[in-house]
């Protein structure tokens, strides 16, 4: 097992054009402090990955668990950024008394470009692993509060995307185009079902790896999404300036809390599929007893002329 094996950090953005002579960029700042989360957690993937991939695993079931595990952050984080996008929030109507505040929720309305949003691709490729697989993997995936939770810390302090947004989008950038190389490894069949058409194989090497089930992992752009994480980078730059130091701090336990709970997502899916395989093997040893015991008390009866007639 390469458990040796390092996942990249995402380059930080830019510092910002104010205070730059006296503070680091924000995303420096979230790298630096989560240093030591994210080597946990790259360990634990990079160990468990493989056993949900040919020869391991038959089908997408137990990554299909483990998408929609951390697709409960996308949707927690992603839905209240939608509402930032589109005024509703409850800060995006100026109020005098919270100025600063509609300040940081307007800048928020213009920080994610147009297309770098999971919560659509990832409902997806929940719904083609569901298929395949017939189960709904999303009712028996883990970390089931952890949405309602986010989207309540967001939508009280909506500067903690921020967090969520480094996070999250870069994870995608770095160590998930790693990633997405050992799923597309399995081939269209794993995924789908289904092999792929022959006239798709001379599709360029993006669309090879843009396989319905991980299609969260790619991009619907010429450049795969890297303009889009370029242009995340200038704009977080200008947004950062608006942020005081107490909700910088805020943003970055937002950050080493995330991955505290990606950390704990992991070790509870552990737990989804040790119980699974626990009922795999208890069920037929209680068939196989139950069936034993039939056979006896037939055999019981038998022998003492109860089954005669």
């Amino acid at each position: 097992m390469a458990s040796d094996q390092q996942l990249p950090l995402p380059t930080p953005a830019p510092s910002p054009p104010l205070k730059a002579e006296s503070r680091p960029s924000i995303s420096a700042e979230i790298n630096k402090e989560t240093r030591k989360h994210h080597t946990e957690l790259n360990r634990l993937i990079i160990d468990r990955l493989p056993l949900g991939l040919p020869p391991q695993a038959a089908t997408p079931h137990e990554l299909g668990q483990g998408i929609a595990t951390f697709a409960r952050i996308f949707f927690g984080f992603e839905s209240v950024w939608q509402e930032i996008e589109d005024g509703t929030h409850r800060l995006s109507k100026y109020d005098p008394k919270r100025a600063h505040e509609y300040d940081v929720v307007s800048s928020l309305a213009f920080l994610r470009p147009v297309g770098l949003a999971r919560t659509e691709r990832l409902r997806k490729d929940l719904a083609t692993i569901s298929q395949r697989t017939g189960s709904y993997v999303t009712t028996k995936s883990a970390g089931k509060g952890i949405e309602s939770r986010i989207r309540e810390q967001v939508t009280e302090r909506p500067w903690l995307l921020v967090a969520y947004a480094w996070v999250m989008y870069m994870a995608i950038f770095s160590g998930g185009r790693w990633i997405r190389q050992q799923l597309a490894q399995a081939g269209p069949g794993f995924w789908t079902g289904t092999e792929q058409d022959s006239s798709e194989e001379k599709s360029s090497e993006t669309k090879k790896l843009e396989v319905p089930g991980f299609t969260f992992l790619s991009f619907d752009s010429e450049q795969d999404g890297e303009e889009m994480k370029a242009e995340f980078k200038s704009r977080l730059a200008e947004t950062e300036v608006l942020l005081t130091d107490e909700e910088r701090q805020e943003v970055i336990a937002a950050a080493q809390g995330l991955f505290d709970d990606c950390i704990g997502l992991v070790h509870e899916l552990d737990m989804v599929v040790a119980k699974k395989k626990i009922a795999s093997i208890v069920l037929p040893a209680v068939v196989l007893t139950l069936l034993l015991a039939l056979m006896s008390l037939l055999y019981w009866a038998d022998k003492h002329g109860m089954l005669r007639v």
